[in-house]
């Protein structure tokens, strides 16, 4: 077989090569452009949500603080909500403008329903758009915020130990409360406040309701100290007819927010119940269990500056029977309907015909305990019914009572000197407006 003689066939492969490595280059160097171009969008952008989130961040506290603050007698909200805002985000933030055109502006405007907006406008930071012809980049932020509906109702101790022969804390007292109200005067048109206030007897001194400031600072500058400490039914008529709304059957996101401020310088002494006595039945009254003057029933169910006596001695237990018809000794005896609720240790039958009542004896202990004990079943009803509580302990007070009253420690307050009452006044009515802006 003969060799294959013909020439070899040049090949073009060499060329090709060389020709595609230049369009690789050429590739990779645009794509390289691109890649460059959309990291630097990229950055920019990212900057530019940093800017909004900082800025959304600002207008919602801002919101919020001029909200809680709405009926403040001694702040503007409009102003506070603008000076929130320009704390948390001062001019030249996150690279924006220091100055001149698009440097950070806030506004705030107050809504006839209590609601506080603040806008917030600022130019996101410009770095490489202005190459695309993207000069400037408009960031807005809004934020709102409202005060919620209340209803707060004082609960305030005018028993004689608040009187001048023990300090004359009354006084001080007065002008706490006085400071509370103020705190509420801008909005009194939609929060109902209401005044209670106790001694042996209990006083709605000013139903539930609106437009409260002038009659309630009238009602509390009559307020005068005398008598015991019937914290028990104070309680039970911040839920009654004139004092919080019910809201057992309302959902949660339809309740008002309702609290009751209690205040009080000594530990319970009386109770309200109903008696028997020579045949009269269901007397409604009031009995105290310690003092000189107050080992007595009283008619004393809406009188805050005199006692009147029912002349029932609370020591002459029994059935409530007239004279010859009650089983016990001669003498007018008074039933005590309570004792079935509340039984005397020793004495199961609620008609026992006597009962030791002098001062130190077992009667009078009974009332004490008993008037604690339903101060605090009364307490436990207005906070099962979505109601919070502070306490505010003056003196001798027992704390122990106290935390069982309130909603919990942070709601608890004690001082004891009488010139720190209107700084705590002060301090609640704050918190309670933190706690009404959503």
């Amino acid at each position: 077989m003969e060799a294959d003689s013909s020439p070899e066939r040049p090949t073009v492969m060499g060329p090709i090569l060389h020709n595609q490595k230049g369009t690789v280059l050429v590739l990779f160097v645009l794509l390289l452009l691109v890649l460059i171009g959309f990291t630097a969008l990229a950055i920019e952008v990212g900057s530019w949500y940093v800017v909004r989130a900082e800025l959304s961040k600002s207008v919602d506290a801002a919101s919020l603080a001029g909200a809680k603050n709405i009926s403040n007698p001694y702040v503007d909200p409009l102003v506070l909500a603008r000076e929130f805002g320009r704390e948390n985000f001062p001019a030249g933030y996150a690279g924006t403008p220091s100055g001149g055109a698009g440097t950070v502006t806030f506004n705030a405007y107050l809504d006839p329903d209590h609601r506080i907006r603040v806008t917030g406008l600022v130019n996101a930071p410009i770095f490489f758009t202005h190459l695309f012809g993207v000069n400037q980049v408009a960031t807005t932020s809004l934020g709102v915020a409202r005060k919620n509906e209340v209803e707060i109702m004082l609960v305030l101790d005018r028993s004689g130990s608040m009187g001048p022969s023990y300090g004359n804390a009354i006084v001080d007292l007065k002008a706490a409360a006085k400071s509370f109200i103020g705190f509420f005067k801008d909005t009194q048109d939609s929060d109902a406040v209401g005044l209670i206030s106790f001694a042996t007897g209990v006083t709605v001194d000013f139903p539930l309701g609106h437009n409260y400031v002038a009659p309630m600072t009238s009602a509390i500058n009559k307020l005068t100290a005398i008598g015991a400490t019937n914290a028990e039914d104070a309680l039970a008529q911040a839920r009654g007819p004139k004092g919080l709304t019910d809201q057992s059957g309302v959902p949660p996101d339809k309740r008002v927010q309702q609290f009751v401020i209690f205040f009080s310088d000594g530990n319970p002494t009386a109770f309200r119940g109903k008696f028997k006595n020579q045949g009269t039945d269901n007397i409604d009254a009031v009995v105290c269990g310690t003092g000189q003057t107050c080992d007595m029933v009283y008619d004393q169910l809406g009188k805050p500056d005199s006692e009147t006596w029912l002349n029932i001695d609370p020591g002459d237990t029994g059935d409530g029977k007239t004279v010859g018809a009650s089983k016990c000794h001669p003498t007018p005896t008074t039933k005590w309907y309570v004792f079935s609720q509340y039984p005397v240790p020793g004495h199961s039958d609620p008609e026992y015909c006597y009962i030791p009542h002098g001062n130190g004896q077992r009667l009078p202990r009974y009332i004490c305990s008993t008037a604690r004990q339903m101060a605090v079943e009364h307490a436990e009803e207005l906070k099962d019914n979505y109601v919070k509580i502070y306490t505010i302990g003056l003196g001798q007070i027992d704390k122990t009572f106290l935390s069982q009253i309130a909603s919990g420690p942070t709601f608890e307050y004690y001082t004891p000197s009488s010139s720190e009452l209107q700084a705590i006044f002060n301090t609640i009515a704050k918190d309670i407006k933190l706690r009404l802006v959503q």
